[in-house]
């Protein structure tokens, strides 16, 4: 078989929505794809009896990590057996919507070989399915390369890129700890253009909004994002405007984003709107 895209599906503990996910990809009009499912331990029994269900599919390949290797390595591992002339990715708790997704950015990547990554906007839903909003990214090459510095353009569970790309680029960088994916996308437009279609092409699950789950890990996140983009500054424009904007959100986080109340609202607000964070 002819496998013209891998698709990289990581999971880890419980993943109560992986059946919605698999589902998403099988109904993908292009036909041409392999499903790498990589788990890290512990792994519920009953997520693996899911995913032993799909493996019927000759296109399922299932990776069981003996020891936790964690989300990076995991991604990395997936890459190296894969054999897509494209990657994907999909999270265990997303779905893809649109049946013709992979078609059509594997057919914009082919018409335009400058460039070397695309993805799409979403529709945000709680743990119900429910729609709590949706939106857009930027689109063109030079928005994204305006924006860039200010937050992550691309939603992980929407893209598709060269693996040419990642090889050369070493794949996902083991020692970040949550801006592994921004990272890379950032060393991508060094060596190419980037895309975004202007369309809802995936449901994105979000994460329950309490300081536990969300609270904590944006702060850390937000210190290693600034890390990060000190290394690009000569890269991208806005680095003093992005960076300021950054030491803003951490004084933020540790204040008013304490009140779940008042967090909840603006993470809303950041998520659909020119500021989204």
């Amino acid at each position: 078989m002819n496998i013209l895209v891998s698709i990289i599906l990581p999971v880890c503990g419980q993943a109560p929505y992986i059946s919605q996910a698999i589902e998403s990809v099988l109904g993908q009009s292009l036909r041409d794809w392999e499903l790498i499912i990589v788990s890290d331990p512990p792994i519920d029994k009953e997520t693996e009896k899911v995913i032993e269900k799909y493996q019927k599919d000759p296109r399922v390949f299932y990776f069981k990590n003996e020891a936790r290797i964690g989300f990076q390595k995991s991604l990395n591992q997936g890459l190296e057996v894969s054999k897509g002339k494209y990657i994907a990715r999909i999270d265990s708790d997303d779905i893809w919507l649109e049946l013709d997704k992979l078609k059509k950015q594997i057919e914009f990547l082919e018409l335009h070989p400058d460039y070397l990554l695309t993805g799409s906007g979403a529709i945000v839903i709680d743990y119900k399915g429910e729609e709590i909003y949706r939106f857009l990214e930027p689109e063109k090459d030079s928005q994204i390369r305006d924006y860039i510095l200010y937050r992550n353009p691309f939603l992980h569970s929407s893209v598709v890129f060269r693996k040419e790309t990642i090889k050369a680029l070493n794949g996902y960088d083991e020692k970040l700890k949550g801006a592994d994916d921004y990272d890379l996308w950032l060393r991508m437009g060094k060596m190419g253009k980037l895309y975004n279609f202007p369309y809802h092409w995936i449901k994105f699950r979000a994460p329950q909004k309490n300081d536990n789950i969300v609270r904590v890990p944006r702060y850390r996140r937000t210190k290693e994002k600034i890390q990060i983009i000190k290394n690009y500054q000569k890269d991208y424009p806005n680095f003093y405007k992005a960076i300021f904007n950054d030491y803003l959100k951490l004084f933020y986080l540790s204040t008013a984003g304490r009140f779940s109340a008042v967090d909840n609202w603006l993470y809303k607000k950041r998520q659909t709107s020119g500021w989204r964070a």
